[in-house]
C-alpha cells in the first residue's frame, strides 16, 4: 500500500516511516527540505517537499491508500499552533477527502478533547488540535486519532495497553509510532465511507504501557486514541 507520512523527518514521523517500510509498504515521506528528506530517501521512501501551511496537499495525496499525519508546530505559541495544528490540518483533511484517501491516522495529543485541563503552556496547542480533531472526526474519511501523553525519545517497550480513559502520563515516540501506523494500512470496508455513518459517537480510547510476561514492571506510559467504528454499506 502507498502511505503518506507528514512530519516524516520528525522524531515521531521518522519511526513511522521506518516501520511502514519494514512492513513492505511504499512510503511517501512529506518533509520541508531536501536535507531532511535525504535520510528517508536512503531508507527507500519517496520524498516529497511540501509546506503544509501553503501547499495543496491533494497534489501529493493523490494515489495514496492511507495517511499518517504526525506534523505539528514546534513552537507552542498561538500563531504557530493555529497555523500548523489547526489551519494546515483542516486543509489536509479536506485534501485527503478530495484525493480519495481511504484511511487517515492523526497524531494529536492527550487533553486535546479537554484543552483547559491540560498543561497551561500547551493549551493553545491543545485548542488548535481540538478543532482539527473534530474536523477529522466529522469527515467522511475512515479515521483514527491518537492522543499520546508526554513524548519521550526512549526506545520502544512494545508494551501498550488500550483503555477507555487514562490519566496523564508519558510514552516513547517509537511506541506511539508502532501503535499508530498499522491503522493506516488496515483495509477499509468496500463502498464509500460517506454512506456509512458511525453507529455511535466515537469515544476516547487510551493506550498505556504494560509489563510483558517475565519482564520487570516499568512505570506506566500512556497514550490516547479516538477511533471511528469501521462500517460497510455492502
Amino acid at each position: 500500500m502507498l502511505i503518506a507520512v507528514t512530519g516524516a523527518s520528525g522524531r515521531t514521523g521518522s519511526p513511522v516511516v521506518t516501520a511502514l517500510l519494514a512492513a513492505g509498504h511504499t512510503v511517501r515521506a512529506v518533509v520541508r527540505s531536501q536535507e531532511k528528506g535525504a535520510p528517508l530517501a536512503e531508507q527507500g521512501a519517496e520524498v516529497v517537499l511540501s509546506d503544509l501551511t501553503t501547499a495543496d496537499a491533494a497534489d501529493w495525496l493523490t494515489g495514496c491508500d492511507g495517511l499518517v499525519h504526525t506534523a505539528a508546530a514546534s513552537d507552542p505559541t498561538p500563531g504557530a499552533s493555529d497555523a500548523v495544528d489547526r489551519d494546515a490540518t483542516l486543509a489536509l483533511v479536506a485534501a485527503a477527502e478530495r484525493a480519495g484517501v481511504r484511511r487517515v491516522v492523526q497524531v494529536s495529543s492527550m487533553y486535546a478533547d479537554r484543552p483547559d485541563e491540560g498543561p497551561e503552556f500547551l493549551r493553545d496547542v491543545l485548542r488548535a488540535k481540538a478543532v482539527s480533531d473534530a474536523a477529522l472526526a466529522g469527515s467522511d474519511l475512515v479515521w483514527t486519532i491518537v492522543r499520546p501523553g508526554g513524548l519521550l525519545d526512549d526506545d520502544a517497550t512494545g508494551q501498550v495497553t488500550v483503555a477507555r480513559q487514562l490519566g496523564s502520563g508519558r510514552i516513547s515516540r517509537t511506541d506511539v509510532a508502532g501503535s499508530a501506523w498499522p491503522a493506516s494500512t488496515s483495509r477499509p470496508p468496500s463502498g464509500s465511507p460517506s454512506t456509512s455513518p458511525p453507529a455511535r459517537p466515537p469515544s476516547p480510547t487510551h493506550w498505556r504501557a504494560s509489563p510483558a510476561e517475565g519482564r520487570p514492571e516499568q512505570p506506566a506510559r500512556r497514550c490516547g486514541a479516538t477511533s471511528r467504528p469501521v462500517q460497510s454499506n455492502t
